[in-house]
């Protein structure tokens, strides 16, 4: 069994490089490409690795290890129930769970793309910031023309 890499991985999509671009921010300059977020992060992680065996070849210490282990992908959130209610009627509007609704707001606030997140592609539609921006406008637009 692989040995578990104890690094975080940032992908993100290069326009430039019209390719996927993979970094290990614990190892500055440690980046690789891809055409997928898979095969980015594999060759990135492989070229982490020959740094980090250099490193320990040399005698020198390693960078501390950045990905914390035990984190169950679950959240508890506490808010105020009137966002509660939005962000549901979001979810209403979209067809999709509050827990999906909440996942893609989250990711489109981080640049990040849902399918990216799950480790492939989403069968839903990738909501961009200024999606949500129009949907959160046309809600209270709607909101305001009823006189509530």
């Amino acid at each position: 069994m692989a040995e578990r890499f104890e690094y975080r991985v940032v992908v993100e999509w290069s326009a430039e490089d019209e390719a996927f671009v993979a970094r290990v921010p614990a190892l500055p300059g440690c980046a690789a490409h891809g055409a997928t977020p898979q095969r980015a992060t594999r060759e990135a992680v492989a070229a982490a690795q020959g740094i980090l065996e250099s490193i320990r070849a040399h005698g020198d210490s390693l960078p501390l290890a950045d990905v914390t282990a035990g984190r169950s992908g679950q959240l508890r959130l506490r808010l105020p129930r009137s966002l509660h209610e939005r962000l549901a009627r979001l979810a209403a509007l979209d067809g999709v769970s509050l827990n999906q609704e909440l996942v893609t707001l989250l990711a489109a606030g981080t640049g990040a793309r849902v399918g990216d997140l799950n480790g492939g592609p989403r069968k839903a539609r990738r909501r961009t910031q200024e999606d949500v921006r129009a949907t959160l406008r046309k809600n209270q637009a709607a909101h305001r023309s009823r006189g509530a």
